[in-house]
């Protein structure tokens, strides 16, 4: 399966996984995360829930929605910011993506992400974060992924 990018609000999925990446300071405060913090209160109190810290790099929680529907808080970056410069972690960004791949090939549901660690992640799409894509998609065949603009 290759990559598939629409033009959706990632908030509107109704069954999938919905991925995203959040800082490890407790702040969902911009962003995409703050769209699903808005939209989906049951994702911002798990993130919420879990430590702060260096700890949570790499990982990522599912939050059931409802049924069908999951949004994966996945920890892509220890600080935020906004002056430039790459806050996300390549290895980060691999390591929580692929629990989550797991995750849905499991379950058998498609992932919809945003191009998760850029923007103000700061990573590029091309050179950083879809060539992890790709490998996961090696690895997990079945796994449907769709990049959504929000």
């Amino acid at each position: 399966m290759t990559i598939e990018y629409i033009k959706k609000d990632i908030t509107t999925v109704g069954v999938g996984i919905i991925v995203h990446g959040v800082n490890c300071q407790h702040e969902m405060a911009s962003g995409v995360a703050k769209a699903i913090r808005a939209k989906f209160p049951k994702a911002y109190e798990s993130y919420m829930n879990q430590p702060k810290g260096n700890t949570m790099l790499g990982t990522a929680f599912l939050v059931e929605i409802e049924n069908g529907l999951f949004v994966a808080n996945c920890y892509t970056q220890l600080f935020y910011g906004y002056g430039g410069g790459a806050y996300a972690d390549k290895l980060s960004v691999f390591d929580s993506l692929h629990l989550v791949f797991n995750q849905s090939d499991y379950h058998d549901l498609p992932i919809f992400m945003p191009r998760i660690g850029c923007g103000l992640g700061g990573l590029d799409w091309t050179t950083d974060v879809q060539p992890i894509i790709e490998e996961l998609n090696e690895l997990y065949p079945r796994v449907k992924v769709f990049v959504c603009d929000l």
